[in-house]
């Protein structure tokens, strides 16, 4: 079956999933970080990329002055320029190790624990595959957009060219031409979205909404989530995807669906730009109709996750609730997970706007 059969408050699923028995934080400790500490970690992490880099480069220029080829700056320049992806790859294997390392000794150990790392269910992970197509699109749309203003602005402010060459999507493109898929899917999509989960959804998103509540601290987590991309434009596009990875973090209760949602966008990306390589195509934005159903479509999976958002039971089969609406696991154990049922038909049925979506594109090629 598909779909777990939806239980009351009075009852429990036998197939119900049973939490880590391992005692959760006390009451008194921290949940996490607050706004000083949840800043250092964002300035923190920009400070792991810029020293991956470094290290990445220095080990690669050491390689090169050792092989007996003259010390030349603009030969180890233009060596450097032509390996990115291994300086990329080296910088994000800095990031994913600190990162890993930072939020084990932040939250006392015992990651799956404390991010609620339980496997997803077939029905939540259909959801979610459900919603990254169209959730790609409307943030594509945001950046085109957002590109057309950009370019309106450096005619009046042409000082601001240079924070182009921080264009995450210029360097994809960049490396799509001349990389092997796997390796682009690697560096590009694995690698920053394990490592920006665990920073932005585990530590950071964590303590805020803890701290703030749920609606302030999705919100601030998600602005430094956006201004993390560096340029303007890709975070203003990038700020409706972490509003969502914490909606789907919250309805799922597990860490693997952000990481989910996360590493598909970021794949999604990479075979759109490596498809551009071979059958070149100018950026045009999409008609109203495809965007309407775009939209549609994900409204209603989004509404799907929330009907069938997790809860927890308690021994005695009623529903524990937290005293405030947030993202943390309760502090009492054991607990079962239950969420309710959806049919296969109406689930099924929300790829209608989908197809619709599918059916516009075509149109407009």
């Amino acid at each position: 079956m598909l779909f777990r059969k939806n239980i009351s408050s009075s009852s429990v699923d036998p197939n119900q999933s049973e939490l880590d028995t391992e005692p959760f934080e006390s009451q008194n400790s921290p949940k996490g970080p607050g706004m000083p500490e949840a800043m250092a970690w964002f300035l923190g992490a920009w400070g792991v990329h810029v020293l991956g880099l470094a290290l990445t480069a220095g080990v690669m220029v050491g390689f090169f002055v050792s092989v007996g080829i003259s010390w030349n700056d603009l030969i180890v320049l233009e060596f450097l320029d032509s390996h990115q992806l291994t300086l990329l790859a080296g910088e994000q294997f800095c990031f994913v190790t600190v990162a890993l390392l930072a939020a084990w000794l932040r939250l006392r150990g015992n990651l799956g624990h404390r991010l609620s790392s339980r496997p997803l269910p077939w029905l939540h992970l259909f959801l979610l595959s459900c919603i990254v197509i169209p959730l790609s699109t409307f943030c594509g749309q945001i950046h085109l957009w957002g590109m057309h203003g950009w370019e309106w602005l450096l005619q009046s402010y042409p000082q601001f060219k240079a924070i182009d060459s921080l264009q995450a999507m210029d360097v994809m493109e960049s490396l799509a031409g001349s990389s092997p898929l796997w390796a682009l899917l690697l560096v590009i999509a694995v690698a920053p979205a394990l490592g920006e989960e665990l920073i932005f959804r585990g530590v950071i998103g964590r303590g805020l909404i803890a701290r703030r509540g749920v609606v302030v601290g999705i919100l601030i987590t998600s602005f430094l989530f956006a201004i993390a991309h560096v340029h303007p434009v890709h975070a203003l596009a990038v700020f409706p995807m972490g509003l969502v990875l914490h909606y789907v973090y919250y309805t799922t209760r597990s860490f693997w669906a952000p990481l989910f949602v996360h590493f598909c966008n970021n794949a999604w990306a990479v075979l759109l730009v490596t498809q551009s390589q071979t059958a070149p195509q100018p950026e045009t934005a999409l008609s109203f109709s495809a965007l309407l159903t775009a939209l549609l479509t994900l409204a209603v999976f989004l509404a799907f996750l929330w009907q069938t958002r997790v809860h927890y039971i308690r021994q005695d089969g009623s529903v524990w609730m937290p005293e405030k609406w947030s993202l943390e696991l309760p502090l009492e154990a054991p607990l079962r997970i239950s969420f309710a049922s959806l049919p296969i038909l109406l689930a099924f049925g929300g790829l209608v706007p989908f197809l619709g979506f599918l059916i516009a594109i075509t149109a407009q090629l």
